[in-house]
């Protein structure tokens, strides 16, 4: 039996996965979340086989779960399932840990198919994007992937929602100094000018 998690914020389109998903005799939907904050805490507590998860939404986003639960140790397998086709979140998805990157449009019996092709240790990738794989490849000594932590995220998070550094360091238990340090390391490594531009780039970025 594989277990799932839907994480989508359109009530509908979990709605649709659900239904596609539950018609599977050896699949089971343990949850679903409306945003990726609670996306996160469902994946944490329930450990699902696999974590169906969209690519942009309230909260964490997709690459940016992919990347935490790498990074935890978590079993679950994530799987971007988007409308989304945009190279640099592709690139973000991939870079952080995603296995498979799946367009919304496919059929129920193509969807049905690559899941299993992932959890059975395939490569997850919709025909339509291979090329951008190909070329990301290609690209990849002059566009490495970020490699941010847990706390890095988090902070970018909350920089986001306008936070200012000390509450950003009350928020964590850190000191403002660390939090300033944490920053300027963020900023270097996506080349912005100031706090706000990196996190608008991390957003674009797809990693929060």
């Amino acid at each position: 039996m594989t277990s799932f998690v839907i994480i989508d914020d359109h009530e509908l389109t979990r709605r649709g996965i659900r239904e596609v998903l539950s018609a599977v005799s050896d699949f089971a939907i343990l949850g679903e979340a409306a945003n990726g904050t609670e996306g996160l805490r469902l994946i944490e507590s329930l450990k699902p086989d696999v974590a169906l998860l969209d690519v942009r939404m309230p909260g964490l986003q997709g690459p940016a779960i992919c990347q935490i639960v790498s990074e935890l140790g978590l079993p679950t397998l994530c799987i971007i399932l988007t409308g989304f086709t945009d190279d640099q979140l592709l690139h973000s998805a991939l870079s952080s840990g995603a296995r498979g990157y799946i367009i919304k449009d496919v059929t129920s019996d193509e969807l049905i198919h690559q899941i299993r092709t992932i959890v059975h240790g395939g490569t997850g990738l919709d025909p339509r994007i291979a090329g951008t794989v190909v070329r990301w490849i290609k690209d990849l000594p002059a566009r490495p992937p970020h490699n941010f932590s847990t706390v890095d995220i988090k902070i970018l998070s909350l920089v986001a929602g306008g936070f200012t550094n000390k509450e950003i360091g009350d928020s964590l238990n850190f000191s403002e100094n660390t939090v300033k340090a944490h920053l300027n390391a963020i900023i270097a490594q996506l080349q912005a000018k100031n706090r706000v531009e990196a996190a608008v780039i991390a957003y674009r970025q797809g990693l929060i």
